[in-house]
């Protein structure tokens, strides 16, 4: 990775990083009722679904899978099947503004 490459990328995860801290976790926590089905009230995760355990996970991380996921660089490919049914789900999702209060939500879960 050059130096370009690489202060790119460090403006990037920046600018990641300071929207989480914009995220409003009361309204994070509506939208994430239909995350519940798969990931769990609690974020636990659903291994028969292989839905990920969503606590303790970096908040930047959180926001580029579900940007990932509506750009449609995760859950495209045809076998990827568990992609594709993360994808319509982060496609409800309308803003960057709802992505980042998800993820101020998500962010908020403890371990159980």
């Amino acid at each position: 990775m050059n130096l370009l490459q690489k202060t790119l990328a460090s403006f990037w995860l920046f600018s990641l990083t300071s929207l989480a801290a914009d995220g409003d976790p009361k309204k994070g926590k509506q939208l994430y009722q239909v995350c519940i089905a798969c990931h769990g009230a609690n974020g636990q995760g659903n291994q028969a679904l292989n839905a990920p355990n969503l606590v303790g996970l970096q908040d930047w991380y959180l926001i580029r899978q579900l940007k990932y996921f509506k750009e449609g660089i995760r859950g495209t490919h045809p076998k990827d099947t568990f992609g594709a049914q993360m994808r319509p789900i982060a496609m409800t999702l309308s803003n960057d503004k709802a992505i980042t209060d998800v993820t101020a939500y998500i962010t908020s879960l403890k371990s159980k």
